[in-house]
């Protein structure tokens, strides 16, 4: 299975900016606040700082939820433990099945678990595998 979880360029690169701008504007806001002897310019800039780190921060959390649902959705799908077949597999099942589990921030590893037989986990991996690579096809193809 390929990885799917990780983070786009793009968005590190708009972080990156997003920091670098924030630490101009301290270093900016610094030496004004020294001429002015007023420290409020050197204030904007630790609150544009601040808030460029919580959004960082809010976006990492949500990247880590999302990645614990999906692996969650697979497991449970391997092991029978979720009813989800081919057709249901999608976004919007993985995240049926992780709020239906309680939302865990992280997966339990001594979680009780069904003794399953390694043919029917290797045939249900296939479909979940077929599934994915059928919905990835479904999301490339132009709809018309």
């Amino acid at each position: 299975m390929k990885r799917l979880h990780l983070i786009p360029t793009s968005l590190v690169s708009l972080w990156l900016g997003m920091l670098a701008i924030a630490a101009y504007t301290i270093v900016v806001g610094w030496f004004a606040s020294l001429d002015l002897g007023e420290p409020t310019f050197l204030r904007m800039g630790l609150v544009m700082l601040g808030a460029t780190l919580g959004l960082i921060v809010d976006d990492l959390c949500r990247f880590q939820r999302w990645k614990v649902a999906c692996r969650l959705h697979y497991e449970d799908v391997i092991e029978g433990v979720c009813p989800d077949l081919d057709n249901d597999i999608s976004d919007a099942a993985v995240w049926r099945w992780y709020v239906k589990q309680g939302k865990p921030w992280r997966i339990d590893p001594k979680r009780a678990r069904p003794h399953v037989r390694f043919s029917d986990k290797w045939d249900r991996m296939e479909n979940y595998n077929r599934a994915l690579a059928r919905l990835r096809e479904r999301q490339r193809s132009p709809r018309k």
